[in-house]
């Protein structure tokens, strides 16, 4: 999940009005999408025809989007306006959370609140609060949210972490995330940089943090399989733009990684990077990359893309029926099926 300029005034005004109109407005024209097919499977997800809905826009840099079972809702992040919004078929768009990241004075920080966005096992909010360059969980229940925060990872040997990016949790409660240096400013060149390296994390249950790998020059979206023996992570660095995957034990502990989709050769003269993915209950991987989402199969072949430009991240819903997508400012869906 990418983390790109600050938000302008008129993005702030369009906001206001996307959340002013969104009950009464009707909905939005359907984007021009263009489905390229490579391989019939495709269409065991996206039917020929479908189209990309306009669920929201006017968003600054909208990221992390997460489905809660629990709220039957879509809650997702907007970096620039340092918000957390929730949206659901009853009631569109409304501010879930605000500030999504508060930063103590005097801690230095670029922009953006969270980032990625997950619910633990139990049933708690988790953000990769890119510019507090924290991972924390919300006190507060879901059904009343609150900005405070237990931040659980801040540091990695006694030294800050770069900007936690996008997480995922592993069923025996360990947390997995990404660790680029987007939120700082000057990122790469930061002068708040203290890690010679952008790297994948994992803190245990007990509160351990250990390095997964620092293979990847800029680690960003997260994913596990199905039955979470294989952790997926996307490089967003230009021209190494590609996915890997991690083998994990029964324990989670990881193996030695692969390279399961190479999508640098996509990226010549189109928007967009490997950014976000999410994974359907087939194994069938739904990414984020240059030109729009790639739906990968188990094997790490493209069978297919839907032409969108550029994109931040992915993610299913509870029934598996729609695939919500956020750009940088917009809140999409598209109707799914069921898979092979």
């Amino acid at each position: 999940m990418s983390a790109f300029p600050l938000q302008s005034l008129r993005t702030s005004v369009l906001l206001a009005l996307a959340l002013a109109s969104t009950a009464c407005q009707p909905p939005a024209p359907p984007v021009d999408a263009e489905l390229v097919v490579y391989d019939e499977r495709f269409h065991d997800f996206i039917k020929e025809g479908s189209k990309v809905e306009v669920l929201a826009d006017g968003f600054g840099w909208a990221e992390g989007p997460v489905w809660v079972p629990s709220l039957d809702a879509l809650l997702f992040s907007d970096l620039s306006a340092d918000e957390i919004y929730r949206w659901d078929t009853s009631d569109g768009l409304s501010v879930f959370l605000s500030p999504s990241g508060p930063t103590p004075d005097g801690e230095p920080r670029s922009w953006g609140g969270s980032n990625g966005l997950a619910i633990d096992t139990e049933g708690r909010l988790l953000l990769a609060q890119q510019g507090r360059r924290s991972l924390a969980r919300m006190r507060a229940p879901l059904s009343e949210p609150a900005a405070d925060h237990e931040l659980l990872a801040t540091q990695f040997d006694g030294s800050s972490v770069n900007s936690p990016n996008d997480l995922v949790i592993h069923r025996s409660g360990d947390i997995y995330f990404t660790d680029p240096p987007y939120g700082l400013s000057g990122a790469e060149n930061s002068p708040d940089l203290e890690l010679d390296f952008f790297g994948v994390f994992r803190l245990s249950t007990s509160g351990e943090l250990s390095l997964v790998t620092d293979e990847l020059s800029k680690p960003n979206g997260i994913a596990l399989s199905p039955d979470q023996s294989t952790l997926y992570v996307s490089n967003s660095q230009p021209g190494d733009e590609r996915i890997i995957a991690i083998p994990l034990d029964e324990e989670g502990n990881p193996g030695q990684s692969r390279v399961f989709f190479d999508a640098s050769d996509l990226g010549e003269d189109v928007q967009g990077s490997a950014d976000g993915m999410t994974v359907h209950p087939s194994g069938f991987v739904f990414a984020t990359m240059p030109g729009g989402v790639g739906v990968l199969s188990p094997e790490g072949e493209i069978v297919g893309k839907i032409s969108l430009g550029q994109l931040t991240n992915v993610t299913l819903d509870a029934t598996y029926s729609y695939l919500y997508i956020t750009a940088p400012n917009q809140l999409l869906r598209i109707g799914i099926g069921d898979g092979p």
